[in-house]
Formats: structure tokens, sequence, C-alpha cells
């Protein structure tokens, strides 16, 4: 009987502990995925592959026309006319104080997965990685100096 106690509690241990590690892991992701971003580990600190040009910068403006404007507006200040407004700080391309959480990378992701709330599609079926990140090189040009 005594071993089957101890079994009992060893087990109880081990389950107790996965339950915090996983628990500790889905808090301790970025406060990106809090917000219903998805944005892998890493995916904060990846470069663009593209060397950013003035070619590259007027492909990512002609893409953001077609398919980010009409929510963000024409100069990225979230007032475009499919945009929430309950949400147009959030959607507020051109705030510089959101840089350091707004890598290439976390912009990147954010235009390739998409969220929920608010919504933002996800246009990862929609525009090869190339041309996402086109879109991050002319979104960038938008934050205010």
């Amino acid at each position: 009987m005594r071993r089957l106690i101890i079994s009992v509690a060893v087990v109880m241990l081990w389950v107790g502990i996965f339950a915090s590690a996983v628990a500790v892991r889905a808090s301790g992701s970025d406060a990106q995925q809090a917000s219903g971003w998805t944005i892998p580990p890493n995916g904060a600190a990846e470069k663009s592959p593209l060397t950013v040009n003035a070619t590259v910068v007027g492909a990512g403006k002609k893409l953001f026309e077609a398919k980010c404007q009409r929510c963000h507006g024409a100069l990225g200040k979230g007032d475009g006319d499919d945009g929430d407004p309950d949400h147009q700080e959030d959607m507020n391309l051109t705030l510089a104080a959101r840089a350091v959480r707004n890598t290439d990378g976390t912009v990147f992701y954010k235009i390739w997965n998409g969220r929920g709330t608010p919504k933002m599609p996800a246009f990862s079926e929609q525009i090869s990685k190339e041309q996402a990140w086109t879109i991050v090189a002319y979104v960038q040009t938008l934050r205010a100096k």
C-alpha cells in the first residue's frame, strides 16, 4: 500500500511539473501571442531576405494599396474605409513608439498570419513571402521619424 501511495505521489509530481512547464511556455511566449498574433519564437528577430531599395519599397506600396489600404488607410493611420474605428490606434502603422515591438520580422508574421480580433486577414494564401517582405519594407517607411 505504501508503494502505491509513493508511486501515485511521484506520478502526480511529474504531472504537476509538466503542466507547469506547459503553462509557463504558453504564458511566457511573446506578448504578441496574447494579443492574438501568431509570431514564432524567433520571428521578431527575423530579417528581410530582400535588399530594401526604391524598387522594393515601390512594389510594397503597390501591394499595400491593393491589400492593406482599405483598412489601414492611404497613409497607414488606421483610417481606411473598412477599418475598425474602435481599433484605429492599433491599426495606425505610423507610430514610431511601436517600432521596438514591431520589428521587420514581427510585421512580416502579422501580415502572413493575421489574427481574429481585431480582425486582420492572413495573407499567406494570397501573396508570396517575398511580396509580404516588400509590404514590410513599405510599411516601415510610414513610421513617423
